[in-house]
């Protein structure tokens, strides 16, 4: 973790690195799920807490490695859920919602978290560019720490 200068005061000046440069050639969920190289980076990524003895650690790593194909090592990993299931919403014809932005600017340290995440979703498809005329309403970006 890194964080700007009087972070104490401002609670969205923290944010996790992220390493984009990420090898390219581990992603290979979709086509080869158990590449030895990829099992052993999820493995390596799994966090696991410190109330475990080694042999239950071990069961865990064991168990993490036999269940690889489940873990993506990024976004463009990510497979969409395909259970035919539809978000509808009902929103009445006519209805018009604000076009204020009330976005607050981001901070240098948000703007370097946020933008190359938003970039890596836009390139493996999850969001998507469109015009500023088809946007039916807007809501502020809100960073927020996990607490894991």
């Amino acid at each position: 973790m890194w964080s700007a200068s009087d972070a104490s005061t401002d609670p969205g000046a923290e944010q996790p690195d992220i390493d984009f440069s990420e090898d390219a050639s581990l992603f290979t969920r979709a086509k080869d799920p158990f590449n030895p190289a990829r099992v052993k980076r999820v493995v390596r990524l799994v966090e696991i807490g410190d109330d475990l003895d080694d042999e239950q650690r071990q069961r865990v790593r064991d168990l993490v490695a036999r269940n690889a194909d489940v873990f993506a090592l990024s976004v463009s990993e990510v497979m969409a859920a395909d259970t035919g299931a539809v978000h509808t919403m009902h929103v009445p014809e006519g209805a018009v919602f604000s076009r204020k932005i009330h976005q607050r600017p981001l901070k240098a340290p948000e703007r370097e978290y946020f933008f190359p995440w938003v970039d890596s979703m836009e390139a493996a498809g999850v969001i998507r560019k469109i015009d500023p005329a088809d946007v039916k309403c807007y809501a502020p970006t809100i960073l927020a720490q996990k607490a894991h």
